[in-house]
């Protein structure tokens, strides 16, 4: 399986991320240590299901959320 790299923003840093090709947002996720309940990624404007797959070249935006009562 070939290897796929990607752009991902976190906390306002740009790191590269690279992957097996099949990854998914859940897999960035887990290979930077985040929580998939406790972020949202973001392709564009738009907000990424967990499930979608990512592709070389993607530039994702990864944004902590914040809740309470």
């Amino acid at each position: 399986m070939s290897e796929i790299v990607l752009t991902v923003e976190v906390d306002r840093r740009a790191k590269e991320v690279r992957l097996p090709e099949g990854s998914t947002v859940e897999t960035v996720l887990d290979s930077l240590g985040l929580y998939p309940d406790a972020h949202i990624v973001v392709r564009g404007r738009t907000p990424v299901p967990v499930d979608s797959p990512v592709v070389n070249g993607d530039q994702l935006r990864i944004v902590k959320v914040a809740s309470g009562g």
